[in-house]
């Protein structure tokens, strides 16, 4: 295996470290960072940052009062769209 030296700023360094589990490498993170950021289509992501601009600019037409169950059948259910 082939490995790279990089530079990073020690507060990301820090919050790598938070990140991983106690057997996880640096190389476990960034792994898993990756893939979880690759698990959404082009339309999905576009479809999250017009509802956050949205949010951002004040129009509050699609936001909901929800409890964490709510979310996460919600996330559930975008994640296997």
């Amino acid at each position: 295996m082939m490995t790279k030296t990089i530079e990073i700023f020690e507060d990301n360094y820090r919050i790598l470290s938070e990140l991983a589990s106690e057997n996880d490498t640096f190389d476990d993170v960034i792994i898993f960072l990756i893939s979880y950021y690759e698990e959404f289509s082009d339309n999905q992501a576009k479809c999250y940052n017009d509802e956050i601009d949205n949010f951002e600019s004040g129009n509050l037409d699609n936001v909901t009062k929800l409890t964490l169950k709510d979310l996460e059948k919600r996330i559930s259910k975008l994640e296997n769209s």
